[in-house]
């Protein structure tokens, strides 16, 4: 059986999945124990190994992950995100599912997500603008906002995409697809159950200052609903030597704990600065990202939205 046939077999059981959930008003985290454990999915087809040439080979620096000890407490819900925060993730858009070819992975560091974007006949979609020098971005979370890692996968003959990525780490890991169709951007999740030990960590208390994953210092300072950052080296500014990154100064993705509410939002001009406008009251996890001699660095800082 071809690989869009049983994707779309599949998909005619997600929406029947997702309208049960709907009805429910969400659907709760399993992952509340410190340990979690592996079961069989019924039905889950493997994808393709097939890759047709893309321009969107994977390199090193896209697998950077920002994992310092800091993080937001469990998310431990699943339901339908805050309108009110622009770029949401959501389970359907226009018609269109991101499609798993597993909901469950071993842990390891090196393992493989493919995933499909299918429309409202089930169909896979192939065709995808380019954003950001990629046609397809994959944001890779913990539930519990550790593991950050932002990826772009290959796409495969059969429309499928495919990438490598860290799950050395157990517990309910999310996927975001981040695309652009006919020029409208989109951002589609589901989740990736990995067994092994978990142990939610605690959310830091918001701090200017953040360690980035390859040592660089970066500041932080928000005026209104703008956020921009310095970058040191051995406490010297290095910010005007920043490299483009994704055709960009940099990048930033804003994640809700609790809901993983999700933006993701690029500079306006040439500073390592965002517009980021958080209007619902929360604790949000900010990732920057930026390219300084070559290599890409991430580094993650804690936000509050009073009530």
């Amino acid at each position: 059986m071809s690989v869009p046939v049983r994707l779309a077999l599949f998909g005619a059981l997600m929406v029947i999945a997702f309208g049960a959930a709907a009805a429910l008003g969400g659907v709760v985290d399993p992952q509340t124990d410190t340990e979690s454990t592996a079961h069989a999915t019924p039905g889950a087809a493997p994808m393709s190994e097939e890759h047709a040439s893309s321009d969107d080979a994977t390199g090193d620096d896209d697998h950077a992950v920002a994992d310092d000890g800091h993080a937001a407490p469990d998310g431990g819900h699943q339901g339908t995100p805050d309108a009110s925060l622009p770029g949401l993730a959501s389970v359907t858009a226009d018609g269109r599912r991101l499609v798993l070819d597993t909901t469950e992975s071993a842990a390891g560091r090196d393992r493989s997500i493919a995933f499909a974007i299918v429309d409202e006949r089930g169909a896979v979609v192939r065709d995808f603008d380019v954003a950001h020098t990629k046609r397809m971005h994959m944001i890779l979370v913990r539930r519990d906002l550790t593991g950050f890692q932002h990826l772009h996968p290959t796409q495969a003959a059969d429309g499928s995409w495919r990438t490598v990525a860290d799950l050395s780490s157990g517990g309910t890991w999310r996927v975001f697809a981040d695309f652009t169709v006919d020029g409208t951007q989109e951002t589609l999740g589901a989740d990736l159950q990995v067994p092994g030990s978990f142990t939610p960590r605690a959310v830091p208390a918001p701090a200017p200052t953040a360690r980035s994953d390859r040592g660089a210092t970066v500041r932080l300072e928000r005026t209104g609903d703008r956020v921009a950052f310095t970058v040191l080296q051995d406490g010297t500014d290095v910010t005007a030597r920043l490299q483009p990154y994704l055709g960009a100064r940099g990048h930033l993705v804003a994640l809700r704990a609790g809901d993983l509410a999700y933006l993701h939002t690029h500079p306006d001009g040439d500073e390592l600065a965002f517009e980021t406008d958080l209007p619902s009251a929360g604790t949000y996890r900010l990732f920057v990202q930026f390219q300084l001699d070559g290599r890409v660095h991430t580094a993650a800082f804690t936000e509050e939205v009073p009530s």
